[in-house]
C-alpha cells in the first residue's frame, strides 16, 4: 500500500515505508553547481549528494549538537552523487562515495555559507527508503 507524506511543496510516495531506526552521523558540505544530477533531476533546495547506492532514497536530517542528536531539519532527497573532501591524502575527494559524508545542495554561495553557520559540520541522518 502506498502513502503520500506532503513535505512543503513536494511529496513523497511510500511504498511502503522502509526506515533504517538508526541515525547516523555524518560530516556535511554543501554545493553550488547548478545542473542536472546523477539520477537526471536538475539540482534544487530538498537534494543532496550520498553514495550511487543512495540514489532514490530519502534522508531524515537532524542537527548535531555535542554529538548529541538535536532538532529536526527536515527531509533531503538523495539525487546526486559526488565525490566529497579527500580523506586518503591523494588529492581526490573520496567521502561521499565512502559514505563519510553528504552534499547539500544550495542555490547560492551565501546559502551554503548560512547552512554552515546555523548547522555545522555534521548532521545526524535517518534513511528512509522512498521516492520524492
Amino acid at each position: 500500500m502506498k502513502k503520500l507524506i506532503l513535505i512543503g511543496l513536494g511529496i513523497l510516495i511510500l511504498n511502503p515505508l522502509r526506515v533504517n531506526a538508526e541515525l547516523v552521523k555524518k560530516r556535511c558540505t554543501c554545493y553550488v553547481e547548478p545542473g542536472i544530477t546523477a539520477s537526471g533531476y536538475y539540482t534544487r533546495d530538498g537534494v543532496i549528494a550520498g553514495r550511487k547506492k543512495d540514489l532514490g532514497r530519502v534522508a531524515a536530517i537532524y542537527r548535531c549538537t555535542n554529538d548529541q542528536i538535536g532538532e529536526f531539519i527536515g527531509f533531503y532527497e538523495f539525487k546526486d552523487t559526488g565525490a566529497g573532501i579527500d580523506t586518503d591524502g591523494d588529492g581526490k575527494g573520496d567521502s561521499i562515495k565512502k559514505g563519510l559524508s553528504i552534499d547539500v545542495y544550495k542555490s547560492t554561495l551565501e546559502e551554503a555559507y548560512d547552512w554552515r553557520a546555523e548547522y555545522g559540520d555534521y548532521v545526524f541522518i535517518q534513511y528512509i527508503d522512498a521516492e520524492g
